[in-house]
């Protein structure tokens, strides 16, 4: 076999097909596999949409938990609830060992992007990977830590977790495993066999440095994508004249409520600020927060792609806050409108945001710095006419086609490399 030869079919596992930057990368690769030459299906724990190749992941018919089997169903909650009592991560999901049996003719490749969520049995990626080749991306760090998907500044998934300062984070636990939890991933990992991606060198640094490290046998960036088409630029990127009231826009999905994203530093920077400002936060229920001075947060549901692009061309800025990201598809999605971004962030994000050129990254928590920059913007219809249209030169490397391609060269030499391995075939 030699590296171009593509899959024939590829299996994308997420924990949905509707949410956040994980469920849109998920639909983007299986909406454009086919235009490459690979039948892409999608298997979710939550299925949200009418689509013909996303199929709910427990619709094995090797495992039937169906109200026909109440003794069977009722060992599985009673496994379940020890566990999360004990604080041990839920891996009781016996659907995943029949996972690549959900669509029909076995797939090529393996894909996996969230599997946290309690619906993927972990324990089974060593079986996996022996019967399949197996691409995981990391959009977080919840591969190789105690529980958490977000440690920001907690270093402790280096040594083995224990001792955790936050059960509450994230995927929350009940009580302190963490350690159990650091253990027993670091048993499946040396197990297993992965073709690591992530969307940030900063990423992909910290999988190597990480438990992971055993079951890497390659590792590669590849930048989340956008579609350029609908995320583009206004002819004006002045967006609105001083005698209308300046827009920021925060977008989440979950919206404020969501644990991630630290609405909570936005809130009380936008407060420090003299209005007439708006901040419509996009992901929640629909509400106004009146702060008073003339600043208000208007809460709005999910939006379509275009309705989200046009709330982000209407902004002087789109906001954000988070212990850390490896990416941040939001900030991608802005600068390809050629909105700066204000961003109280650590991690992959510096990847996506240039500091002072597209933007202003601040360390997270910086109430005062977010608040600060955000002032700026408003007021200095300079430097914000120069951040978007520094933006706006530098948007072709959020190119969503471009991310298809390399994720689907990806899988194809993940496919290569583990028929070399059962055939003892050396390397190329």
């Amino acid at each position: 076999m030699t590296v171009s030869e593509i899959p024939r079919k590829a299996l994308i596992v997420n924990t949905s097909d509707v949410g956040g930057g994980a469920e849109r990368v998920s639909m983007d690769l299986l909406d454009d596999f086919a235009s490459l030459g690979t039948e892409a299906w999608l298997a979710v724990a939550q299925k949200r949409t009418d689509h013909p190749r996303v199929v709910s992941f427990y619709t094995s018919p090797h495992v039937d938990y169906t109200p026909d089997h109440p003794i069977r169903r009722a060992r599985l909650r009673t496994r379940r609830s020890l566990d999360i009592r004990l604080g041990l991560e839920d891996f009781n999901h016996p659907y995943t060992r029949h996972v690549i049996e959900l669509t029909g003719p076995r797939p090529d490749v393996l894909l996996c992007n969230n599997l946290h969520g309690g619906y993927f049995d972990l324990r089974q990626l060593p079986g996996l990977s022996a019967r399949i080749p197996i691409v995981l991306r990391l959009a977080d760090a919840w591969s190789f830590t105690g529980h958490c998907a977000v440690p920001g500044s907690c270093d402790r998934w280096r040594t083995g977790c224990g001792r955790c300062p936050d059960l509450t984070a994230p995927p929350s636990i009940a009580r302190d495993a963490t350690r159990i939890n650091w253990q027993r991933k670091r048993w499946i990992f040396a197990r297993s066999r992965v073709q690591v991606t992530a969307p940030s060198q900063w990423a992909v640094d910290r999988a190597r440095e990480s438990l992971l490290a055993p079951a890497i046998e390659s590792a590669r960036v590849i930048p989340n994508g956008v579609d350029l088409r609908i995320f583009r630029p206004d002819r004006d990127p002045a967006r609105w004249t001083p005698d209308e009231t300046p827009r920021l826009v925060f977008a989440a999905n979950g919206g404020a409520g969501n644990p991630y994203k630290d609405f909570a530093t936005l809130r009380s920077a936008i407060q420090r600020l003299d209005g007439p400002l708006e901040l419509v936060s996009v992901g929640g229920g629909h509400r106004v927060d009146d702060l008073g001075g003339g600043v208000r947060i208007r809460h709005v549901p999910r939006q379509e792609p275009g309705d989200l692009a046009a709330l982000y061309r209407s902004a002087a800025a789109v906001v954000h806050a988070s212990a850390e990201e490896s990416f941040s598809l939001v900030a991608a999605e802005a600068l390809s409108c050629g909105t700066p971004v204000v961003a109280a962030s650590g991690g992959g994000i510096s990847e996506v945001v240039e500091d002072g050129v597209t933007g202003f990254l601040h360390e997270p928590g910086d109430i005062e710095g977010v608040a600060a920059s955000v002032r700026r913007l408003t007021k200095d219809p300079i430097i914000r006419r120069g951040m978007a249209a520094a933006a706006v030169e530098r948007r072709d490397r959020f190119d969503r086609d471009r991310m298809v391609r390399e994720m689907h060269a990806l899988c194809a030499e993940a496919l290569w490399a583990w028929r070399a391995r059962r055939t003892g075939m050396p390397p190329a």
